[in-house]
């Protein structure tokens, strides 16, 4: 008996493999929506199913129910009113096409009132049905048929169209408009938003769009029409927002009324709009210089603000020999490399430009001084009574403002960018000698000198490198002087000599110093003219470390 139990098991142990999937499934529960178009064009709907290997058993059947209730399927009860079923099979693996009028169960169970021909199940009650696999398994001697559901997929119905977005917000961009809106019915189950842009004379196309939305966003930044031509300033635009369900419904449009760009003024447009001489790389295509300078410019702050202590740890992980043997410091070998992450704020004189009628930079950012991160590697190249130091130094830094709109010079909503990347040579004298001999002396002055480049990029409001419309120079630029520095570094390891011993035989850290320093540089083309003055003077505080 216990055999004969055992092998009528094996069919349902099997079926716990089993699986139910359609081509069309959707959501994170994997069901297939379908909307009133679709229902009334009754498209078709791929099914699929799987019963792992050994099934179905000999003799057993496989049947595709389209029921009201998944408990239906496994209970045999073909006479249920909200039951309906296909062609039998005895394969493993299957497929099903069916048609979306099928897989409506309009009974009187229930059932969805009118089937495909219902305008009012919206997507946030949509009416549910299900497809499910039954294996019917023939009955013996010993035990009686038996039914069990291998699996259901979910089909839900939406009928109406969603309701329309409310509270469209236009703000007035230059060549571009940002339109914000409110979901109509924050309950129905939305895919996206198509925003129309259009002229006020033109036709309405629910075919063309200005840009798509993928739902829960409701806000979008436009500079093309719908059929794609760039927003002009000074001409009104008709704004309308339509709403998408994930079932393929589409409200009517909301109306946001007339949006105007506005000639909007950049930094770098004010800047020449107020006497500044300086200019950028005019004629630049998108391919050419601007290409590889806002490359620099995201690959440079991606590391500078993002990634501030992984570069650190990557840089000393790669420059620090294997771990060695223990030594005193008197053994040590010469040091030979010090690298440093220094931060200050950063406050670039381009108001000091003579000929200026304004003050354009602070016009556009305010008082506002964010940090400039820099890094400094230098190569130990002598110890001449203290250390003397040949290296480079790279930074990163940027702020940000908001346009002024031209004929009224008011804040806009434009955003205004500016970044700045500077790279130098640089020499540096360190008076170590003392910190050399006693290992608790914490002082180390030091002075530096240098010469400096520094990249520099003005952004408008839609992202794209400022240009003046009056010469056609692009607001880009390369700025050139020098820097100088004196400081002093405080030597962590005399605070506590035993860890600086274990750093160094770990790591091959020879000394770890905070340091801070006062810069002065001097970034103008050595007074020549025709330079955006990037000039600061400032305290600079850090962290170094030497090998």
């Amino acid at each position: 008996m216990r055999f004969l139990a055992a092998l009528t098991l094996l069919p349902l142990a099997a079926n716990a493999q089993a699986s139910v999937t359609s081509d069309q499934a959707n959501g994170t529960t994997k069901e297939v929506y379908i909307g009133h178009s679709a229902c009334v064009n009754n498209n078709g709907y791929v099914f699929r199913w799987d019963l792992g290997a050994g099934n179905p058993a000999a003799g057993a059947t496989v049947e595709a129910l389209h029921v009201r209730s998944t408990s239906t399927c496994g209970a045999g009860n073909a006479t249920s009113p909200d039951f309906a079923q296909q062609a039998s099979s005895q394969a493993e693996t299957g497929t099903d096409v069916v048609h979306a009028a099928d897989l409506v169960v309009d009974s009187s169970d229930a059932g969805l009132p009118g089937a495909c021909a219902n305008t009012d199940r919206p997507s946030s009650s949509p009416w549910a049905t299900y497809y499910c696999i039954e294996v019917r398994t023939p009955g013996s001697l010993v035990t009686g048929a038996t039914n069990s559901c291998a699996g259901c997929v979910t089909v839900k119905f939406a009928t109406a169209p969603p309701t329309p977005p409310i509270g469209i917000v236009i703000t007035a961009g230059d060549q571009h408009l940002k339109v914000d809106w409110t979901a109509g019915n924050s309950a129905e189950n939305l895919a996206s938003y198509d925003v129309h842009v259009l002229l006020p004379d033109a036709g309405f196309d629910p075919t063309r769009l200005a840009k798509n939305i993928s739902a829960p966003g409701t806000t979008a930044d436009v500079n093309t029409t719908d059929n794609g031509a760039a927003l002009q300033d000074d001409q009104p635009y008709v704004v309308q927002v339509v709403a998408n369900d994930v079932y393929g419904n589409v409200s009517s449009p909301a109306d946001g009324g007339l949006g105007t760009p506005k000639h909007i003024l950049d930094f770098y447009n004010l800047y020449r709009d107020e006497g500044g001489n300086a200019e950028g790389h005019g004629g630049c295509s998108s391919s050419g210089a601007a290409t590889w300078i806002g490359l620099a410019i995201l690959a440079t702050g991606l590391i500078a603000r993002r990634r501030k202590g992984a570069a650190l740890i990557a840089s000393v992980a790669l420059l620090a020999p294997a771990a060695r043997a223990d030594r005193r410091a008197a053994d040590r070998p010469a040091r030979w490399l010090l690298v440093a992450l220094k931060i200050d704020r950063y406050d670039p004189k381009i108001d000091s430009e003579a000929g200026l009628t304004g003050n354009p930079y602070h016009q556009i950012f305010g008082p506002r001084a964010p940090l400039r991160w820099q890094l400094e590697v230098d190569w130990e190249v002598a110890h001449p009574f203290g250390s003397l130091l040949i290296g480079a130094t790279a930074g990163y830094w940027q702020n940000f403002g908001h346009g002024l709109t031209a004929d009224t010079r008011a804040p806009s909503g434009d955003t205004a960018l500016i970044d700045v990347l500077p790279f130098g040579v640089i020499a540096t004298y360190r008076f170590d000698w003392l910190a050399d001999r006693w290992v608790r002396f914490p002082v180390i002055p030091y002075a530096q000198v240098g010469l400096q480049r520094a990249l520099w990029a003005s952004f408008n409001g839609t992202g794209a490198v400022s240009k003046d419309a009056t010469s056609g120079s692009r607001g880009s630029g390369w700025t050139y002087g020098y820097t100088t520095a004196l400081g002093i570094a405080l030597s962590l390891d005399s605070i506590d000599p035993d860890l600086a011993r274990e750093a160094y035989v770990d790591a091959g850290i020879q000394r770890t110093s905070l340091f801070a320093e006062y810069g002065w540089t001097r970034l103008d083309n050595f007074a020549k003219g025709n330079a955006l003055i990037l000039t600061d003077r400032a305290w600079r505080f850090g962290l170094a470390m030497e090998f």
